[in-house]
């Protein structure tokens, strides 16, 4: 299964519909947040399945706040992470991480990208396409869960 992850779009889909497009094909669309509705769009046309979740900026969005998805023997935690501070520290994101059994947690907010794995939980921060910050570049994910899991940290190449 293929993976596609994204965050912090930010209403601004053009790249996000370029990349898409190069890690075709892709069997889960994931966006963390910042436009909620981005994603929704982007899993429409490009006829993903896609779980999104709202952000900090998604004002007025009736989306949940995070999803928890099983695939296989796999739990994915899908987060804005503005709720868990993330900004400052991962700590609460793996207590969650316990909570709900997840070994993969997926969350935006910092428009950094950042993948690591803490205690054998994977966390994965795919950065922003449109706004990234701290000097990084335009960035995505890439989870590939086959016989292995893969989990890959990308940069737009322009």
């Amino acid at each position: 299964m293929r993976i596609g992850v994204l965050s912090d779009t930010h209403n601004d889909i053009n790249l996000a519909q370029e990349v898409l497009r190069e890690m075709e094909p892709l069997d889960l669309l994931l966006h963390a947040g910042d436009h909620f509705k981005d994603g929704i769009i982007l899993g429409e046309r490009f006829k993903i399945k896609t779980k999104a979740v709202v952000g900090n900026c998604d004002f007025f969005c009736n989306g949940p706040t995070e999803e928890i998805i099983n695939i296989g023997q796999y739990t994915i935690l899908l987060t804005h992470g503005h709720r868990y501070e993330v900004k400052n520290h991962l700590q609460r994101l793996f207590y969650r991480s316990q909570e709900v059994g997840a070994q993969i947690v997926v969350f935006g907010h910092t428009h950094i990208p950042l993948y690591l794995v803490e205690n054998g939980v994977h966390f994965l921060n795919p950065g922003s396409l449109t706004l990234p910050r701290g000097n990084s570049k335009p960035s995505y994910g890439l989870i590939i869960l086959e016989k292995d899991l893969e989990i890959k940290l990308m940069e737009l190449v322009k």
